[in-house]
């Protein structure tokens, strides 16, 4: 599956602060889109540490 998330800040100018604070009520909205993306990406990052700093088992 894809990881892939195509949201960013910038998508979230223009809109008022009502607005965004109706957002957090949406499952669907920009606001939890981007919080899914950063979740992923920490969760991508600490993997890629944990792979790093794994012993290498030679053959």
């Amino acid at each position: 599956m894809s990881r892939s998330h195509h949201v960013t800040r910038k998508d979230l100018k223009g809109f008022s602060k009502k607005e965004i604070d109706e957002m957090v009520n949406d499952p669907d909205s920009l606001l939890n889109q981007l919080a899914d993306k950063r979740k992923t990406k920490k969760e991508v990052k600490e993997e890629r540490k944990n792979n790093k700093n794994a012993p290498q088992q030679s053959i």
